[in-house]
């Protein structure tokens, strides 16, 4: 009885770990048929695990975005004004 108590305990990380694997697997093949189930999952998790540099992503965004827009301002030039002449 022991020896099986200790063979259990040797075997439950493994046992977690294959399952763990397992589960991965089912959610995976269930995302790419884009299943109700697996998409609510990952925003159950998203929710409760949100992502540790989510802070410095949208900042890094929100300053790419400030450059386009400076660059986008900078190069538009009103109609007519560099030369544009008409052949007549």
């Amino acid at each position: 009885m022991i020896y099986l108590q200790t063979l259990l305990y040797g075997a439950l990380p493994w046992l977690y770990f294959i399952g763990f694997i397992v589960f991965s697997l089912i959610m995976i093949s269930w995302a790419r048929n884009r299943k109700a189930v697996a998409i609510a999952f990952g925003l159950f998790l998203q929710i409760y695990l949100p992502d540790p540099r989510a802070q410095i992503t949208i900042e890094a965004v929100v300053e790419r975005k400030q450059e386009v827009k400076k660059a986008q301002a900078g190069n538009k030039t009103p109609k007519n004004a560099e030369g544009s002449h008409k052949d007549d």
